[in-house]
């Protein structure tokens, strides 16, 4: 049966009424051992009353958890730095300076960087004391911050009392608050010397690979073409088609060692375009000539479409002429024998485009976006030697030029690889 809660409430009212009269009278007549069992019933009441009402149960607890303090702790949330916290959660040393450069807070790790407590950082000019920058560099370096709202990075070799020697970069970044304005600046502190050994091995591993490749291979083209051109003797019919196979071999294998170099330098941003103005057919048809006896060798005709209205664009001749280059070869060595390679140049939106359309195995769209990678491990039907880096050189050149590369393939073996760049000079951007 569902009990009437109002009932319930009246009833219990009623008894509390009873007990807390009972108490009253039993005080008044001096009657103490009944008016303390009823003052302990009573109490055992009110506690049952306020452990259900929610409410009040509430309350009893907050007035449990109530602590006296003799002074009134007075907290100014303005003037906390939340970004303490933020910078502790950085893995690299981390501090942040007013607009005089002065120290306002850091983590542990910049403490751990230069050996020493907060206590010595605070409302100091760490950036003079500790990272060797002069007054005057530091208030320059704040100006520029103020003005364009952008980062500063900086590379400088120190030696810290509890680290090894070694290059360390150094980013200062604007704090905007919500009104845009700037009053503080972040400093971060990476470790670098370890990207830079690396960055020389590299340097030192390029170096050995243009002497102790490349220099041989130039030496062998030259012997083979003084042979062939009869300075040291006449050669039969045969001996005459054995060196020039490897001549061919010795130029292929140099191609390949250069696009080795050039593709490191493009990485590394080491190359910087020279633009001129360039006839674009005549490039075109150089390239033809160069890559004919590999298309005689596969029967394949070569068949140019020409659309330009106007021929001369402005580009890098040398790296251009390469990707252009690489682009025919790399479509002649994989189309089928006894077919035709069609190259259309045509002029589309002000840019110049150049498309290598042919008859091969189909390329499916998991491998398509493997082609222009550097290592071309996942394309099986992509994977001759040299070829996977060279498409990855040549997209390197179009890129620089402000261009893009693509290739699509159709499952009736209906293969095109191209590339788009602009005719303008103005678009092609430099690379130092």
């Amino acid at each position: 049966m569902k009990k009437n809660p109002l009932k319930a409430k009246i009833i219990f009212l009623a008894l509390f009424a009873l007990l807390l009269g009972l108490c009253i009278y039993d005080d008044a007549i001096k009657s103490s051992p009944r008016s303390l069992v009823n003052m302990f019933i009573l109490a055992f009441m009110m506690n049952a009353y306020l452990d259900k009402n929610e409410h009040l149960k509430k309350l009893k607890n907050e007035y449990k958890n109530i602590k006296i303090c003799h002074k009134p702790i007075i907290k100014n949330v303005e003037n906390e730095i939340p970004q303490t916290s933020i910078l502790n959660n950085i893995p690299i040393p981390a501090f942040i300076i007013d607009l005089d450069g002065k120290y306002i807070t850091g983590n542990s790790k910049l403490k751990e960087l230069i050996g020493v407590k907060e206590s010595e950082l605070n409302k100091k000019n760490i950036c003079t004391k500790y990272f060797g920058q002069t007054c005057k560099k530091i208030k320059e370096e704040i100006a520029f911050i103020l003005t364009s709202k952008q980062n500063i990075l900086l590379e400088h070799y120190y030696k810290f009392s509890n680290h090894n020697p070694s290059w360390y970069r150094i980013c200062k970044s604007p704090i905007v608050d919500i009104n845009g304005g700037i009053n503080q600046i972040a400093v971060f502190i990476e470790d670098i010397g370890a990207a830079k050994l690396v960055k020389r091995q590299k340097e030192h591993y390029i170096a050995t690979l243009s002497h102790d490749l490349k220099t041989p291979i130039i030496a062998q083209i030259r012997s083979l073409e003084l042979i062939l051109k009869g300075c040291f003797g006449q050669i039969n019919n045969t001996q005459q088609d054995l060196l020039q196979l490897t001549l061919e071999s010795c130029k292929s294998m140099y191609s390949l060692v250069s696009a080795t170099l050039f593709s490191y330098k493009f990485d590394n941003n080491e190359i910087k375009l020279n633009s001129t103005e360039i006839n674009m057919t005549d490039l075109l048809l150089d390239c033809c000539v160069e890559v004919s006896s590999l298309a005689k060798e596969r029967n394949i005709e070569i068949i140019i479409n020409h659309e330009l209205l106007q021929n001369n664009i402005n580009a890098d001749e040398k790296f251009l002429k390469d990707a252009i280059l690489y682009f025919i070869e790399n479509s002649i060595s994989h189309a089928y024998e006894n077919t035709k390679v069609i190259i259309n140049l045509y002029e589309e939106n002000d840019e110049i485009s150049l498309t290598v359309n042919t008859e091969g195995p189909y390329i499916p769209p998991k491998d398509i976006r493997y082609i222009f990678d550097q290592y071309l491990g996942q394309t099986k039907t992509y994977n001759k030697i040299g070829f996977c880096l060279k498409l990855y050189y040549s997209s390197q050149i179009i890129r620089a030029h402000n261009g893009k590369v693509f290739i699509t393939s159709d499952p009736s073996n209906k293969n095109i690889l191209g590339f788009k760049i602009p005719r303008a000079a103005e678009k092609i951007p430099a690379i130092a």
